[in-house]
């Protein structure tokens, strides 16, 4: 299934009240395909579909985005429809582009589907998209608890420090 008509079945399978934005690469090449807000969070999806003997090629602008999105402690993902079986394979597109990046930028199912890779989920639309808003969550969770750490810690060396003792 080509990606065109890959986000187009998505779109028809979506719950109401989803918020669904495909972005055309034309000015920013190597953003993921989709913005999609189902539980508040965005999650931002890349579609692949695969090619000649199950391989998927992801563009060097691609995992450029992905490592970044990563790096700036966020969560991209990579949704890959096996035409074969009609499976959706969610990865979590910093960790498969890790590796990507000393793979020349392809791979195939049999080889990296696996949790090393980054596969959170194989099902369906529904399943893929409960794994990728419950990371997501988790994610922005944790990240909030470090925020509130160092909040607490600055707060309690503030304190220190006017009691004439400094932290």
């Amino acid at each position: 299934m080509k990606e065109k008509n890959f986000f187009l079945n998505i779109k028809k399978q979506l719950p109401k009240g989803c918020f669904i934005q495909k972005i055309e690469n034309k000015f920013n090449s190597g953003f993921p395909d989709l913005i999609l807000l189902t539980d508040k969070l965005p999650l931002f999806i890349e579609l692949k579909s695969p090619i000649k003997r199950n391989r998927i090629t992801i563009e060097k602008s691609q995992i450029s985005i992905h490592l970044r999105i990563k790096a700036n402690n966020y969560i991209s993902f990579i949704l890959v429809n096996d035409s074969l079986t009609s499976d959706l394979f969610l990865f979590d597109g910093g960790i498969l582009c890790t590796f990507l990046v000393s793979d020349l930028c392809t791979f195939s199912l049999s080889d990296h589907a696996t949790r090393e890779h980054g596969l959170l989920d194989i099902g369906n639309l529904e399943d893929c998209l409960f794994t990728a808003n419950r990371t997501t969550t988790e994610l922005s969770q944790r990240w909030a608890l470090r925020v509130f750490a160092i909040l607490i810690m600055e707060g309690s060396c503030q304190e220190k420090k006017t009691k004439k003792n400094p932290c």
